[in-house]
C-alpha cells in the first residue's frame, strides 16, 4: 500500500514540474527587439519584431536588409544629396513621407513627421520645408530621426509632438547647419529631448565626440545593426556610435 501511494505522489509531482514548465514563460520573453541598421551619412532601417521595415535617408539602398517592397515605408528628412536620393523616391513602391509632415499608421507602426528647421530661422512648412522630424513608434519604443536640424531650440509645439522619446537619431556638429563645438546647439537639442539613446550622425568636429562621451555614457558598434528592447535601455542618457562614427573615439563595445 505503502508503494502505491509513493508511486502516485512522485506520478502527481512529475505533472506539476512539467506544467509549471510550460506555463511559466522564460526569464528572456517579453518586449521583442526592434533591428536598428546605420549607414552614413544619417541612413536608418527599423525592423520591427513583426517584420515591418521602415527606411529614412537612404542614399545606399544596397546597404538595406533586402529590397523595398510594397509592405516597406520610406521616410525623407529633406531633400539634400546625402539624406535624399531621388531615383530611389521616385521608383520606391510602398508609402513614404517625402519631406513633408503626415501620419502612417500600420498593424505594429505609428509614424509621424513634424515640421522643424534645418539652418535657424527657416519657415516650418507642412510640405517642401527644409528639414522634418519623423518620430515611430514600434514594439514599445519610441525612435526620433532628427535629419539635419539646425534649430538652437525645440518649440514647445515641437516637443509636446516628441513626448518621450527613447532613441534619438540626429547630428551634434555640422558646419551646413551652423552646429559646432562651441555653440553646443546638437546637445542643447538633446538637453530638451532627454532620450535615453542617442546615435549620432554627423560629427564634423572630433571635439563634439569628445565633449559626447564626457557628457553620457558612450558606446560603439562595428556592426551593420544592433537589436534591441525597451528593457535594454537605461533612464539615464547613453550615446552609441555606428558607421564611421565609432571610429571617432576609443569607447566600449555595446552589447546590442
Amino acid at each position: 500500500m505503502k508503494q502505491i501511494v509513493l508511486k502516485v505522489f512522485f506520478s502527481f509531482l512529475m505533472v506539476s514540474i512539467v506544467c509549471c514548465i510550460t506555463v511559466i514563460p522564460k526569464a528572456s520573453e517579453g518586449k521583442d527587439s526592434i533591428k536598428l541598421y546605420y549607414s552614413d551619412p544619417a541612413q536608418v532601417e527599423l525592423i520591427s519584431a513583426r517584420g515591418t521595415r521602415v527606411f529614412i535617408d537612404v542614399i545606399t539602398p544596397v546597404a538595406l536588409s533586402g529590397p523595398p517592397t510594397e509592405k516597406d515605408v520610406l521616410l525623407t528628412t529633406h531633400n539634400h544629396g546625402d539624406h535624399r536620393r531621388l531615383d530611389f523616391v521616385k521608383s520606391f513602391p510602398g508609402q513614404q513621407l517625402d519631406v513633408k509632415i503626415g501620419e502612417i499608421k500600420m498593424e505594429d507602426v505609428m509614424i509621424r513627421g513634424i515640421a522643424s528647421a534645418h539652418d535657424e530661422g527657416d519657415e516650418f512648412r507642412s510640405e517642401g520645408g527644409s528639414n522634418y522630424i519623423f518620430i515611430v513608434d514600434m514594439d514599445g519604443l519610441r525612435i526620433a530621426h532628427f535629419g539635419d536640424i539646425g534649430q538652437k531650440a525645440l518649440t514647445p509645439e515641437q516637443l509636446s509632438a516628441l513626448g518621450k522619446v527613447d532613441i534619438a537619431i540626429t547630428q551634434l556638429s555640422n558646419f551646413y547647419s551652423g552646429m559646432n563645438a562651441a555653440n553646443k546647439k546638437g546637445f542643447n537639442l538633446m538637453d530638451q529631448v532627454k532620450p535615453r539613446l542617442i546615435i549620432p550622425t554627423h560629427i564634423f568636429e572630433s571635439t563634439c565626440a569628445k565633449m559626447a562621451v564626457d557628457k553620457w555614457t558612450g558606446y560603439k558598434s562595428s556592426k551593420a545593426f544592433i537589436s534591441i528592447s525597451p528593457e535594454d535601455l537605461s533612464d539615464k542618457t547613453s550615446i552609441i556610435f555606428m558607421g564611421q562614427n565609432a571610429n571617432s573615439v576609443d569607447l566600449p563595445d555595446s552589447s546590442f
